[in-house]
């Protein structure tokens, strides 16, 4: 188990890929749990449980949807359980780590410019870096192509959520 949190945190400093990660579907299943987990602690900061529940699950769809198109269109599907494995894992120390800010920004008012933002950009950036690197490996691409797909996902993702929340609040 130990060496497999060191993997995880080798792939999130870019030293190792997915394909490093054991082939295991049980694995897999489990990333996927505490990706969802964390992304419903996380939406439930400001959102009602139903509507936090189903962006956590929307957003752990997008994020299996971006790895089995991309892996899909490449023609690599064989590399679908350690590319999600290593989306999930990582997604979920991204968002356990955003966590504690992500609910202190909220206590703040919009006035009130915290260093902790500053912060939180970082990590955003820094979890953008991490999944264009795993997007290099599996499909086997430029770095830079891994990086602007994970671009895209995460202003699908953002734009997809915002639609969400809008709609939360006009039903609520």
């Amino acid at each position: 188990m130990n060496a497999l949190i060191i993997l995880i945190f080798n792939i999130m400093r870019l030293r190792a890929a997915p394909q490093d990660l054991p082939h295991s579907r049980f694995l897999m299943l489990l990333c996927i749990g505490a990706y969802l987990l964390m992304g419903l602690v996380i939406a439930a900061l400001d959102q009602t449980f139903g509507l936090a529940l189903l962006s956590a699950g929307i957003d752990t769809l997008l994020l299996i949807g971006l790895a089995w198109l991309a892996l899909w269109i490449r023609g690599y599907q064989g590399r679908i359980i350690q590319t999600v494995t290593a989306f999930a894992a990582t997604g979920t120390l991204f968002a356990f780590m955003g966590w504690p800010l992500v609910a202190y920004l909220q206590q703040t008012s919009a006035d009130d410019p915290s260093s902790l933002s500053i912060l939180l950009l970082v990590l955003v950036i820094w979890n953008i870096s991490v999944i264009g690197h795993i997007l290099r490996h599996a499909v086997d691409v430029p770095m830079w192509i891994g990086t602007g797909i994970a671009l895209l996902y995460i202003y699908t993702s953002i734009r997809v959520m915002v639609a969400l929340q809008i709609a939360g609040v006009a039903t609520g």
